[in-house]
């Protein structure tokens, strides 16, 4: 097993449509127990938790690159972010809809416990 960006873990196998360890990806061990972790390079000097383990790991920065090459230029941040507030919008949107049809079922619900109610009496 190997871990995604988010520290989830990935199940190696030999079948070439599973994940695959990219030459961007950064592999390291867990300094803790030993585990072969992956990472997306944009992790670099991310903390961590191992998905074996669950200690802390500081996700390594590969040689020859800086924290500062990771930053994104302003258009791509405000890309990123007009794209979040739309997810969240849509998710808002999502929550009420949601909350609304409990709202219908509770009443079925309660209607038909009356009716069950009704009927034993």
């Amino acid at each position: 097993m190997v871990e995604d960006m988010q520290g989830k873990e990935i199940e190696e196998s030999n079948d070439p449509l599973a994940a695959e360890i990219r030459d961007t990806d950064i592999v390291f061990d867990c300094p803790h127990c030993g585990k072969n972790l992956v990472i997306d390079y944009r992790g670099a000097g991310l903390q961590i938790n191992c998905s074996d383990c669950g200690e802390s790991v500081l996700v390594p920065i590969p040689e020859g690159m800086e924290l500062h090459d990771l930053d994104l230029d302003v258009g791509e941040v405000l890309k990123q972010l007009f794209a979040t507030r739309k997810n969240f919008q849509k998710a808002e949107l999502e929550i009420q809809s949601l909350k609304a049809r409990l709202v219908q079922l509770k009443e079925a619900l309660t209607v038909m416990q009356e009716v069950v109610a009704e009927g034993l009496k």
